[in-house]
């Protein structure tokens, strides 16, 4: 036998590889640099840096991509970052940065950073997104940036006050995002929304509004709206963590009864809130709508009786949606004005429903006279913890919606613990949605791990198996799921008891 054969084989293979290696190089060498600019793209701004010790060709290709985005590391590397990021833009002088980002501290470098945004700028910059913290001076934006007639999208993170200019025209811009800032005064603030004739999404992240009494969004092309109005909440549970010295007192909210916010959405189509009830927002003109959330949380510090008139116009400004998901909160305020349930509006065009725990659908009354004259089609339930539920489990659907005779087809329940309560819900909807053609329960299945596990969860399959259907053709999904919707794992069974 050949013992140096091993070795004559090894010697070749890594001939082979030497040569595909520089095959290999030399092919992505005779790449024309457009092409790798537009690889180096698809790079973080970090890792495209890094190619330049590759070679001379490579020193500055990277300065040539039309995305920058920079974030601040380490605190005593702060300098080294403020230089390199002017640096960056200097090199970057002669090429069009499309894509920018920045995240860093302000301190009292307002000067310096008003100077990186005025480049950027110049270089007719689309996608603008912004997060400046740990302010120590007070900032006011460029003014060329409020009149950027190239910019599409803008992202705005700060905790502080947006000082606005007197002309504010955003030509092309088509998306606004604002995160914490603080509205200065009515005027400004109305100039801003009024200044973006092209804006298709705006998303309102836990503003400040107490410097404003009244504002009208009113975008002709606006097709999506997300408000979140959570600084509050944040606030008390001490998740707030861009406040600074600076700005220490502006969320006071002791003698502000809220901003009034008028919405003309004759084109929008999604409306989203999640929050506090500390203003007041109005949808007119909404026809187009056809999807929206509502997702409120109780002041339980303050009278709800104003809340609860607030949740009643924001849903009097939704009935054409198609879509619908609402929180346990709209029950929970809703009932501190009985004198409402009267007048609440119907939604003649909804099909799909998500509710946030069974209970919210057989303890609201008014909820079950809004869906009598519904299509409704589909209905979920998300429930995200084991509520305790202290109350008598008689629940009637009553009135009962005549949508769970004729139209109601299919049913789902996340996550499913198997609790008194629930089946009784279970065993109700069964009973009464006579035009039902599945019901789909998946099972946390974490939550039974601990209490007999897939044995319990067949107990309680066995169980729904037996309740009345006023359905003879609905089929029962029961399956095991997970701490999310997915995966659901292989354990699920269905009415003829086979398993997959």
């Amino acid at each position: 036998m050949d013992v140096n054969f091993p070795l004559h084989k090894a010697k070749n293979q890594n001939f082979r590889k030497k040569k595909n290696a520089n095959e290999s190089s030399k092919g992505i060498e005779n790449l024309p640099d457009p092409i790798l600019e537009h690889i180096l793209s698809y790079l973080s701004t970090k890792d495209a840096v890094r190619t330049s010790i590759l070679s001379k060709r490579w020193q500055y290709l990277w300065t040539s991509t039309p995305k920058l985005h920079l974030a601040e590391g380490e605190r005593d590397e702060r300098m080294v970052f403020m230089n390199f990021v002017e640096r960056a833009l200097a090199l970057c002088d002669s090429s069009k940065i499309t894509d920018f980002s920045l995240s860093c501290d302000v301190q009292y470098d307002t000067s310096r950073i008003n100077a990186w945004i005025i480049s950027v700028l110049k270089h007719k910059v689309q996608v603008l997104d912004m997060y400046l913290r740990n302010f120590q001076e007070p900032l006011a934006l460029p003014p060329c940036l409020f009149t950027c007639e190239s910019l599409e999208v803008l992202t705005l993170k700060m905790f502080h006050y947006l000082k606005l200019p007197s002309s504010i025209s955003f030509s092309s811009l088509k998306i606004l995002s604002l995160t914490k800032v603080i509205f200065s005064n009515d005027h400004s603030t109305q100039q801003l929304f009024s200044g973006c004739p092209l804006l298709e999404k705006l998303s309102i992240f836990d503003c400040i509004w107490k410097n404003v009494k009244d504002v009208c969004i009113s975008s002709p092309m606006l097709q999506e709206l997300f408000i979140s109005d959570r600084y509050l909440f944040e606030e008390k549970y001490g998740e707030n963590d861009d406040k600074d010295d600076l700005n220490a007192d502006v969320d006071d909210q002791k003698d502000f009864n809220g901003c009034k916010v008028v919405i003309f959405g004759t084109s929008l189509e999604s409306f989203s809130f999640n929050g506090e009830l500390i203003n007041d927002y109005c949808l007119y003109n909404s026809s187009s709508m056809v999807k929206a959330s509502l997702e409120v949380f109780e002041r339980v510090e303050l009278d709800n009786h104003q809340d609860a008139h607030r949740v009643f116009k924001l849903l009097s400004g939704l009935t054409s949606v198609e879509n619908l998901k609402l929180s346990s909160g709209i029950v929970d305020v809703l009932n501190y004005a009985e004198e409402l349930f009267a007048h609440l509006p119907a939604f003649h065009k909804l099909t799909s429903l998500s509710l946030e725990g069974v209970e919210t659908l057989f303890t609201c009354e008014p909820l079950l006279t809004m869906l009598q004259d519904s299509p409704l089609d589909f209905l979920d339930f998300e429930m995200d913890w084991l509520p305790l539920y202290d109350g008598d489990y008689d629940w009637v659907l009553d009135p009962l919606p005549s949508c769970f005779v004729t139209h109601l087809k299919a049913i789902q329940i996340y996550p499913f613990w198997g609790a008194e309560y629930e089946m009784h819900a279970v065993k109700i909807l069964l009973e009464f949605a006579s035009a039902l053609e599945r019901i789909v329960i998946i099972c946390d299945e974490n939550y039974f791990e601990s209490r007999g596990g897939l044995k319990k969860q067949k107990e309680i399959y066995e169980q729904i198996r037996l309740f009345p259907r006023g359905s003879m053709s609905c089929v029962v999904h029961f399956c095991a799921g997970c701490s999310g919707r997915l995966p659901i794992s292989s354990f699920h069974i269905t009415d003829d008891a086979s398993t997959s």
